[in-house]
C-alpha cells in the first residue's frame, strides 16, 4: 500500500454503545458508511477514541470486521494494537490482519514508563517482535496525560529504522516538542510519514511538517476539515485557517481538561447531529453533566449555518 494515501485526514472513529455498554452494531454500520462518504484517507479504530482498549479481544475483532464490511478497499484500515503481553498481541495482531487491517497504530505500553533516557532496547524490542506479523506500523507518541510514552531521541531513531515501520502518530500536545520531532525526523534517510495526533492545533500541523491527522477530532466535522487541509496543503493558508476557525472553539472544548472526556464529547456532537442515538461511553468512563451537553447542542446548533455535517 502507498503511504501517499496517508496524507490527510485520517479519523480515529468513535464507537456508538447501546444503554447496556455493548456495541449498537447497526449505528456503527451507518455511521461507517457516513463518514467514509468524505475523502478521507483511511479510518482508524479500536484505538484511544475509540475506547479500544475497554473492549475485550473479541469485540475488538467485531468492530474490524464490521469495518472491513462497510470500508472494504476504498480506504487503509488503521487498527489500534496495545495493551498486554507481547505474546497476547501478537496473536491478536495476526488475527486482525486476517480480518484485512492495513496498518497497526501500535500504542505505548504500561511498560515503557520509567525507561531509559538513552536507547531503550524494551521498547525497541517489543515493536520489532510486532513487526513480524507483516502488516506496516505507525508507532505512536502520546501525551502521558492520556496514558502515553514521550520517546526520547534515540529510542525514536532505532524505532523508526525498524522494517516495517512506515509513519508515526505524534500527540504530544506540545506544538514545540512536535516541530522539533519532525525536524529530527526529517533529518533521516528513511522516509517516514508524520501524522500529526495534536488535536489541539491541527491546521497548524501542516505549517510544522505533517503529512496527514490522524485525529479522534476527524470523527465529526470531517467536510470542513477535509477542506481546511486540503486548503492548506495547497498554499491557501487563509482559506484554510478561516474554514477550519468555524469549528475550532467546539474543537477546543472537545479538549478542554479534564482531556479524557474528549470521547463523550465527541459522541455527543453526534447525538446533536442526530448521527449517534446516545453518547454512552464505558465504565470508568463517565457521561457529560446536563449543563456540558447542553453547551456542545448550542454550538453545533450554531454551526449548521455554516454547512457543516
Amino acid at each position: 500500500m502507498e503511504e501517499k494515501k496517508l496524507d490527510g485526514l485520517i479519523p480515529a472513529i468513535v464507537v456508538p454503545l447501546k444503554e447496556d455498554y455493548s456495541l449498537d452494531e447497526r449505528v456503527f454500520q451507518e455511521y461507517l458508511s457516513h463518514i467514509i462518504s468524505f475523502p478521507i484517507k483511511g479510518i482508524a479504530i479500536n484505538t484511544d477514541a475509540g475506547e479500544g482498549y475497554l473492549f475485550s479481544p473479541e469485540e475488538r475483532k467485531r468492530i474490524l470486521w464490521l469495518t472491513k464490511r462497510i470500508v472494504g478497499d476504498k480506504i487503509p484500515i488503521i487498527c489500534g494494537l496495545g495493551g498486554g503481553s507481547t505474546l497476547g498481541l501478537v496473536e491478536l495482531g495476526r488475527e486482525f490482519r486476517d480480518l484485512g487491517a492495513d496498518y497497526f497504530l501500535v500504542f505505548p505500553h504500561p511498560t515503557f514508563k520509567g525507561g531509559r533516557e538513552g536507547e531503550d532496547k524494551l521498547i525497541i524490542n517489543f515493536h520489532e517482535e510486532i513487526s513480524r506479523i507483516g502488516v506496516p506500523l505507525i508507532i505512536f507518541q502520546l501525551q502521558e496525560a492520556l496514558g502515553g510514552v514521550m520517546y526520547n531521541l534515540p529510542t525514536l531513531r532505532k524505532l523508526l529504522d525498524i522494517d516495517g515501520v512506515v509513519a508515526i502518530k505524534e500527540a504530544s500536545f506540545d506544538a514545540l516538542l512536535f516541530r522539533n520531532t519532525v525536524y529530527f525526523i526529517r533529518s533521516l534517510k528513511k522516509r517516514i510519514v508524520i501524522l500529526t495526533g495534536n488535536d489541539n492545533f491541527i491546521p497548524e500541523s501542516f505549517l510544522l511538517g505533517s503529512d496527514g491527522a490522524l485525529i479522534g477530532f476527524g470523527s465529526v466535522f470531517t467536510d470542513i476539515q477535509v477542506k481546511s487541509i486540503r486548503l492548506i496543503k495547497e498554499g491557501k493558508y487563509r482559506e484554510g485557517f478561516s474554514l477550519f476557525g468555524k469549528i475550532e472553539e467546539i474543537c477546543r472544548i472537545c479538549f478542554s481538561n479534564p482531556v479524557r472526556d474528549y470521547r463523550v464529547r465527541i459522541k455527543e456532537i453526534l447525538v446533536a447531529q442526530k448521527i449517534f442515538p446516545r453518547s454512552t461511553v464505558r465504565p470508568p468512563l463517565t457521561p457529560l453533566s446536563p449543563e456540558e451537553q447542553d453547551l456542545i447542542h448550542k454550538l453545533v446548533s450554531h454551526m449548521k449555518r455554516y454547512g457543516g455535517e
